[in-house]
């Protein structure tokens, strides 16, 4: 018998400039070049040492295809070669193509091994494509240089502006102006139909020295989407500052607005927009509310049998309060607004109070803070009482005040649901108590506290086995032997490696033995430790649960861990 050996990828070429490229191409035109792998590639070091973009992940995915490395911008992009695929595409796939040469095809890629970017590649040229492994921010910087800037440059001379001059602020006339015209309007529109569509949270306008850039929030991450000239940073600002009725004329103090943003399909999506004085012009944050995306009920929040039945006996409650909590951007208010789906179908009067109100929800009547006019979750609260309500939800307990008045509200015949910003649920009750609650009163009206975090979900497309530190799962408590799945990373998850997200939580209900607990100087501690012999999974122990599924990796449950 044959001895058994282990194949070990060559090391890839490296194209460093554009003479290598030529070389390269050359090689394959003439059908001299037998295998992708070149002889005499470069080692991990050297490649390491090219740039600081230059990262293990893109050596060991160029090694394991079997295709050079290219390094961007030393390879210039041919306008001939980028000019086959439309800037939209280009962004998607995140490809650029580099050079025709010999009838070959020079692609640059995040990921070679991408079909549907390959099979776009072939369907747009006639000649055979030759993909080439580049960096992320090479590919995105290509991009911007190849594509942004040509169409960047074209506006800006449809504008009448100068691309020469500085980044400044317009007059209000002149911010007028420019918000309507119509490169400016599709520019805008074009990006949060993008957003959408690719179903990011939020879009960020970040002004720099050279450009702005423009990022979506996607599953939780920064994805770089495009460059914008610094000309065009204050007509694309106006723009998004007429969609939500802010004050052209001022730039140097921050400002909120809010507006409805009509898609092609006919459905709508709310837009939270903030603006904030910045170093090269105005910052610029669009929140995305998609209703279809973000109101989940009851049975879509991932609870267990055990744990629906716990919540549905909160909710069967004629009184008392039910928190949820957790750091900003958690699902608080998703799991609340699933309750009130719940509950309203119910013949019961739910009122809500919220800073903003985020989601419009039939049969429900919703009030909004307006500090101006001293309207605020306290004083709203105390007109609640006089409205005959059933269910009030609050969006926030931040203060003394407010707390106040949901412990005596749930005490006094009312359901009350609300959020707090603490990092677990047993730590929930020493917070009410910091903020003056009296301990009687607290072990009156608290119902349960559920403490959650949003998970980013493997992305299915791109799940390889994950190589998870030793340290990691010996603290998560995990065996050697056990195996997990990450994302590498593909055109279906933008390169994240991770599609989608959901919540994991813990449930803490009071019982008898947890109420005699709740004393002055309580300890978050020993409420833990009583509410886990209850019935309580911690998050970190349903993290790592749903890491042994396969829906997250070993590596996210170790992010949200709440130990």
């Amino acid at each position: 018998m044959g001895e058994h050996r282990t194949i070990v990828p060559a090391a890839p070429r490296l194209l460093a400039d554009d003479a290598a490229l030529d070389r390269y191409l050359d090689e394959h035109a003439r059908g001299t070049y037998a295998t992708r792998a070149a002889p005499g590639g470069v080692d991990l070091a050297t490649w390491l040492a090219s740039g600081d973009d230059a990262c293990e992940r893109c050596y060991g995915q160029a090694a394991r295809l079997q295709v050079p490395l290219v390094r961007l911008p030393e390879v210039g992009a041919d306008p001939a070669a980028t000019a086959l695929l439309s800037p939209q595409l280009a962004r998607r796939l995140r490809v650029v193509p580099l050079r025709i040469h010999g009838g070959l095809l020079a692609a640059a890629m995040e990921d070679p091994s991408d079909s549907e970017a390959l099979a776009a590649l072939e369907f747009v040229s006639p000649h055979r494509v030759v993909p080439l492994q580049a960096t992320m921010r090479g590919i995105r910087d290509a991009i911007a240089r190849s594509y942004d800037r040509v169409e960047d440059q074209e506006t800006v001379r449809r504008l009448g502006l100068d691309p020469s001059l500085p980044a400044q602020a317009a007059s209000e006339d002149e911010a007028q102006r420019l918000a309507r015209e119509q490169p400016v309007v599709r520019l805008v529109h074009g990006l949060i139909a993008d957003a959408v569509a690719r179903r990011a949270s939020d879009i960020h306008l970040r002004p720099g020295e050279h450009g702005t850039d423009v990022l979506f929030r996607i599953d939780d991450e920064l994805v770089p989407v495009r460059s914008l000239l610094h000309a065009l940073h204050a007509a694309v600002v106006s723009r998004i500052k007429v969609l939500g009725g802010m004050n052209l004329a001022e730039h140097r103090r921050p400002q909120d607005g809010r507006t409805t943003f009509a898609l092609e399909d006919g459905s709508q999506v709310d837009l939270r927009i903030s603006a904030l004085p910045a170093v090269f012009g105005e910052s610029v944050v669009v929140r995305l509310l998609d209703a279809r995306e973000s109101l989940w009920n009851i049975d879509q929040l991932g609870l267990t049998a055990a744990d629906r039945e716990r919540l549905d006996d909160v909710m069967a409650r004629s009184h008392g309060m039910f928190l949820t909590t957790g750091p900003t951007g958690c699902g608080k208010s998703t799991t609340l607004y699933a309750m009130l789906l719940e509950l309203r179908k119910q013949r019961i009067n739910i009122l809500t109070i919220e800073d903003p109100v985020e989601f419009h929800v039939a049969e429900i009547q919703q009030m909004q803070v307006n500090r101006a006019t001293g309207f605020t979750f306290a004083s709203a609260m105390r007109n609640f009482l006089r409205h005959d309500p059933d269910v009030i939800m609050v969006g926030e307990v931040r203060d003394r005040e407010t707390a106040g008045i949901a412990v005596e509200s749930a005490l006094t015949g009312h359901l009350v649901l609300s959020t707090l910003h603490t990092n677990t649920a047993a730590t929930t009750v020493t917070r009410l108590l910091d903020l003056g609650v009296e301990p009687y009163l607290l072990r009156a009206s608290l119902l349960a506290v559920m403490s959650q975090r949003l998970v980013r979900l493997t992305c299915p497309h791109c799940r390889q086995v994950e190589d998870a530190p030793a340290h990691m799962r010996e603290l998560l408590g995990v065996g050697a032997d056990e195996v997990f799945h990450a994302g590498r990373g593909c055109s279906q998850c933008e390169g994240l490696g991770v599609h989608g997200r959901r919540a994991v939580y813990e449930l803490l209900v009071m019982s008898p033995r947890l109420r005699t607990l709740v004393v002055p100087g309580a300890e978050a501690d020993r409420i833990h430790q009583v509410a886990i012999e209850d019935g309580m999974v911690p998050i970190t122990q349903a993290a790592v649960a749903l890491a042994r599924t396969g829906a997250i990796s070993l590596a996210e449950a170790w992010r949200v861990r709440a130990d």
